[in-house]
């Protein structure tokens, strides 16, 4: 504790990131592989930062090509970014960075895994197993009490990554782990994320580590799940609407029709009524009482007939335009 203390007395200044200032002391962690640095970000005191319990804490372990040159190949450079901003915001915050670089290997070994990764189409994982190298090398003690020495009982922390809670907690630190969630930035830095859920556990949500095809499948498989449960739900509405609009307009129709029908026209009778009417009077009339031309006495009925004159005979089973041809032609030609 005193160390730490000192050494923020020692090293606290000011750094300006984003556009905003921020007080920031160093702390050295002395060891050969898991050794590093505590930066402490807070509020300055006598020219040292100050921070309390429940602060948000990061521990990064160093990759060269993510940290610095900025690789699309990994979430390292992304995690370090996002850990970086949520500590500015809240205006205080510790960042441990060990030398862990590539897990613990080293950057010529993890050279080495990279290369046998692109050879055989491998993660790094099962590359380093095909090199005889440790998955994961990486320890945290050191950095658990580099926590404890600054005086925190309590932490946030920043990470995906099981392993980093448990060393925590078992030096007394009681930890509420925050998730660290970055878009992977290429298809190879997607694959490493699939890997770490893989291989190592990390807790990351699996709509960042399948690829976008796998995504677009999935999306498209699901999207053809939803229309086969809704097209039918939704027709079979549409279709009692239809049916019940095809019934309401059969229906209409059928009344106009019935209403134009028995509209009654201006002599006040109904226009059916009166058309049978007059249609079976006229052929009552032209068939069964027919009009007969006799040269003396002119056109006169069938009922006026010269003294004993027989009755001319009816015509039957004749069509009505034959008896109107005949009731004309007169009674000479009818009997011929």
């Amino acid at each position: 504790m005193t160390e730490a203390a000192s050494s923020l007395d020692e090293t606290g200044h000011r750094l300006t990131r984003r556009g905003r200032e921020l007080q920031v002391g160093v702390v050295p962690i002395p060891h050969g592989v898991d050794g590093g640095h505590a930066l402490v970000f807070g509020q300055a005191t006598h020219g040292s930062p100050v921070i309390s319990d429940g602060c948000l804490v990061r521990i990064h372990s160093r990759c060269l090509y993510g940290d610095a040159l900025r690789s699309d190949d990994c979430d390292c450079g992304p995690e370090l970014d996002m850990a970086m901003d949520m500590i500015q915001n809240e205006g205080a915050g510790v960042l441990i960075y060990l030398e862990q670089e590539g897990r613990g290997a080293g950057l010529i070994n993890k050279a080495r895994g990279l290369q046998t990764s692109e050879r055989f189409d491998i993660d790094t994982f099962t590359s380093y197993a095909r090199l005889e190298l440790s998955a994961d090398s990486r320890s945290y003690e050191l950095a658990a009490q580099c926590l404890r020495d600054l005086g925190l009982t309590s932490v946030r922390l920043l990470t995906n990554n099981p392993d980093k809670v448990e060393p925590l907690e078992q030096a007394g630190l009681t930890v509420t782990r925050v998730p660290l969630h970055t878009w992977p930035r290429s298809e190879r830095a997607r694959k490493y994320l699939q890997a770490k859920r893989r291989h190592r556990g990390h807790q990351i949500p699996r709509l960042l580590a399948v690829s976008p095809v796998e995504q677009v499948s999935r999306e498209r498989r699901a999207r053809i799940h939803l229309a086969s449960v809704a097209i039918p739900v939704m027709a079979l509405p549409s279709a009692l609407l239809g049916y019940i609009g095809v019934a309401t307009i059969s229906a209409a129709t059928g009344l106009v029709v019935l209403g134009l029908c028995m509209w009654p026209d201006r002599r006040g009778g109904y226009r059916p009524a009166r058309r049978i009417r007059n249609a079976a009077r006229r052929s009552v009339v032209d068939v069964e009482q027919p009009c007969y031309l006799y040269p003396d006495l002119g056109e006169v009925s069938d009922d006026i007939r010269a003294p004993g004159e027989p009755r001319p005979p009816t015509p039957r089973g004749i069509g009505r335009r034959r008896a109107r041809a005949m009731a004309h032609a007169g009674a000479d030609q009818f009997g011929t």
